[in-house]
């Protein structure tokens, strides 16, 4: 009811008299005949003319009653009530600078409705007094209230204390056609319940939020459960500069239209910490949908971030330290069924990760990212690291992506159906253009990538050079022929072996003087809800920066040329590489399954491949999708039947499945065999380094000062590596001991200084065998526990001092990469 009030106000205000028919004009327009002129100094208030509901105490007015008030002047304490319960009332501001020493400049009480206008060619200002002990605002709306802003005048509200303008509980404010500036403390524009703006210029620079919709929920005593929280805006000119985010809705935050500049906390430059204050750009409790305006968003947390996300419309310009586009759980762009490819247009010119929820899908539009992490992620760290929730879905529009880790990264599902995609990703160990743990379905669209390919799918493909099927990262071309086509985990059964005996000499924490270390730090996997992780640095993604490229088997580096033809030397697809890239896999309603096709990087060939659709390989060949009994994406692969990846000694149900599944996905360990995992067995302290080193990128030259590392050892580079880097010392006298089984707490003080021995705490109370953690990885194994990493033996025993073996690491690689 108070909404329709409101809405019909000034027409029944011109219907009645109370306003000139311009309602906005000049002050010789009002007249003692038509309104109330009513007139500020420092030291009292005149007033005259049609209207009594009025009250004057000094320079106090009070408003009792409908009708039109004029004020002017200019008074450093004064104040503007309009009483509690008070409607049809219109305040026009004409050439009025009020400022408040004990309260707001502007109040409107309990359930009062008011319209203020600014004259035509006015400048106004409202303000309270910095210094006062009052929780106070420029303009306050009390509980249940309504009020709007509107006029061609200008409007500055001073928030000297905290707010700018505040609505309480149930209070409602729409902002239309005036200019409005606004200076606050804290928020700037504030009302618990609803907040629209249809138009105008807003100007609002704040100390906290600049336009925000939050209930007071945590007032222990009138808890606000009724408003809605809620922004809705639909035209205008916006500029918000905030040292928290730029606009916050605890509901829904709905816009239409607008024009939109928005820096929160400085931009994505700005290094933010846990501690720090929420400082996003555009942020709901509940659903944050855009289908139009124009946006200029640049936030050192995310650009874009709620429950669901949807961007069906608009012209979006965003650029984040951390997520630019970040749904907790469905983030949706464009419009189902569209054919539009520029509509809506997003491009993403710096983030962490540039699209990220539980499901994310693509329609229409065009959307060009550049991210330090991955592209588009599919993930939520409250559901685990494996959801069948999870997916990717782009069915339409144009989609860019130059990503420093994965391109299209989903921790279950990626379908194409549609629209077209040129992806590109980090061509390291465990970084790729393409990454999925699920099934990547291929049934239409373009595509042009690298990485993992499809293992299901209607529309055929070619993969050149060393990709990864299905289920599994394989090889066309081989990695140095481990299992599953990787790189193997563990060296040939020679003299060395793979495994010794524990020696009981754990290694020595780092030689710094600080006890710091320099290794890189920053998010694993780029999953977050709620938490921020460790944000990776400026320059790259995985890690705290962009993981190092090997260098490509094709030839491809960044500016190449890659052209891929038909049989008949028909060009079908012109990219430019951005960086290396270890495989190439196209895909167009062109590719014919059984046709040849040729890849030229700079015009050489640099190998032919046969289309076909979505399958499983192995590093002897191709398998279809009904040969060996096997089905694409299933654990039934590369000719092997029953277990986990293949391995007859994981089976689908033990507590380290998934583990096994994700570091042999990865990269990061292979089978003793092609048949076994070797779950119960050790750890070597080599082997594990050597993982380590595949998360890095792989860069250290096979060099060692360890008398027992030849540098012809697998594993050479790897500790000479972990060694420089401070995540590893020796065991003395100069010794490694590379094949001594690494105890629980020496992974742990190897993972903790990989991560940059991040400062966090743990009580391990409850585990009565504290007291055998070594002095070096006592804070190393907090971290783990506190981490989620590492877990008790059983309820009571940590088991520091234990050997880990390689399902105990698997797992707690597993749960170190999902951080």
């Amino acid at each position: 009811m108070k909404k329709k009030l409101l809405a019909a106000l000034l027409a029944s205000a011109l219907a009645a008299g109370m306003l000139p028919t311009s309602a906005c004009a000049v002050s010789s327009a009002y007249t003692s005949s038509n309104a109330t002129l009513i007139s500020f100094t420092d030291s009292a208030v005149t007033a005259d003319g049609k209207f009594s509901g009025y009250e004057i105490e000094g320079t106090d007015v009070s408003i009792t009653a409908a009708g039109t008030y004029v004020f002017s002047g200019d008074c450093d304490d004064g104040s503007i009530t309009v009483k509690k319960g008070v409607t049809g009332v219109t305040l026009v501001l004409n050439g009025l600078t009020l400022t408040n020493a004990d309260s707001a400049a502007i109040t409107l009480n309990k359930t009062a409705e008011a319209a203020l206008i600014a004259a035509a060619g006015s400048e106004n200002t409202v303000a309270d007094t910095a210094g006062v002990n009052d929780e106070n605002a420029a303009v306050k709306v009390k509980s249940g209230a309504s009020l709007s802003l509107s006029g061609t005048g200008t409007l500055t509200a001073c928030g000297n204390v905290k707010n700018g303008i505040k609505g309480a509980s149930d209070a409602v404010i729409t902002v239309d056609e005036m200019t409005l500036n606004i200076d606050a403390a804290d928020d700037g524009l504030s009302c618990d319940d609803e907040l629209t703006i249809k138009g105008g210029r807003v100007n609002i620079t704040a100390g906290g939020d600049a336009v925000k919709a939050s209930p007071d929920t945590d007032d222990t005593e009138n808890p606000d459960t009724t408003s809605l929280g809620s922004v809705t805006i639909s035209g205008g000119t916006i500029t918000l500069e905030a040292a928290e985010d730029g606009i916050q809705a605890d509901g829904d935050l709905t816009i239409s239209g607008g024009t939109f500049a928005v820096t929160a906390n400085g931009g994505h430059t700005t290094t933010i910490s846990d501690e720090d204050a929420s400082c996003k750009g555009l942020k709901a409790g509940k659903t944050l949908t855009v289908s139009g305006g124009t946006f200029t968003v640049d936030s050192a947390d995310d650009a874009l971030h709620a429950n669901d996300v949807t961007v069906s419309g608009g012209t979006l310009t965003l650029a984040s330290g951390d997520d630019a586009v970040h749904a907790d759980n469905d983030l949706v762009v464009g419009v189902q069924g569209s054919s539009s490819t520029s509509n809506p247009k997003i491009s993403i010119t710096a983030s962490c990760e540039g699209l990220e929820g539980t499901t994310v899908s693509v329609y229409s539009g065009d959307i060009d990212v550049v991210a330090s992490d991955d592209g588009v992620n599919a993930a939520n760290s409250e559901l685990g690291e494996h959801s069948d929730k999870f997916a990717i879905n782009i069915a339409g529009g144009d989609l860019y992506i130059d990503a420093g880790s994965d391109g299209l990264d989903s921790n279950n599902d990626i379908s194409i159906t549609g629209g077209r995609v040129e992806v590109y990703g980090a061509d390291a160990m465990m970084d790729a253009a393409i990454d999925y743990d699920g099934t990547f379905t291929l049934s239409g669209g373009t595509l042009f990538g690298a990485g993992m390919e499809p293992g299901a799918g209607t529309q055929a493909y070619i993969a050149v050079g060393e990709t990864s099927p299905s289920g599994g990262k394989g090889s066309h071309g081989g990695m140095d022929g481990g299992a599953n086509g990787g790189q193997g985990m563990t060296p040939p059964n020679d003299a060395g072996g793979t495994a010794g005996a524990t020696n009981g000499n754990p290694p020595t924490p780092p030689a710094n003087a600080d006890g710091s270390t320099t290794p890189p730090s920053g998010d694993q996997n780029g999953q977050q809800s709620g938490a921020r992780p460790e944000k990776p640095s400026n320059e790259g993604g995985q890690q705290g920066g962009k993981p190092t490229n090997r260098e490509s088997a094709l030839g491809i580096e960044k500016g190449s040329v890659i052209t891929v033809q038909d049989a008949d030397g028909r060009t079908l697809y012109t990219a430019t590489a951005l960086g290396s890239m270890s495989s190439v896999i196209f895909s167009s309603s062109d590719i014919k399954e059984g046709e040849t096709y040729t890849v030229l990087v700079d015009g050489a060939s640099v190998g032919t491949a046969t289309a076909k659709l979505g399958t499983s390989s192995s590093s002897s060949g191709s398998l279809g999708p009904d040969q060996n009994g096997g089905q694409p994406g299933s654990d039934q692969q590369n000719g092997q039947q029953g277990g986990v990846s293949g391995f007859q000694d994981v089976g689908q149900n033990d507590w380290f499945a998934s583990a096994v599944r994700y570091v042999t996905g990865k990269s990061l360990m292979n089978g003793e065999s092609t048949t076994a995992f070797a779950p119960n067995e050790n750890m070597s302290r080599a082997m594990l380094a050597t993982v380590l080193y595949r998360m890095s990128g792989e860069t250290a030259e096979a060099d060692s000062s360890f008398r027992d590392v030849s540098s012809s050892a697998y594993y050479a580079a790897a500790v000479n590596w972990a060694s420089s880097e401070g995540i590893v010392n020796g065991t003395g006298a100069n010794a490694f001991s590379p094949n001594a089984s690494i105890t629980r707490e020496q992974l742990a003080a190897m993972l903790y200084r990989y991560a940059g021995e991040p400062s966090v705490s743990a009580d391990l109370s409850a585990y009565t065998d504290t007291v055998d953690i070594s002095p070096y990885a006592s804070k190393a194994v907090e971290w783990c526990v506190a981490k989620g990493i590492l877990s008790g033996e059983s309820a009571t025993r940590l088991a520091p001092q234990d050997t880990a073996t390689r399902a105990e690491c698997a797992a707690m690689l597993q749960r170190f990469a999902a951080l």
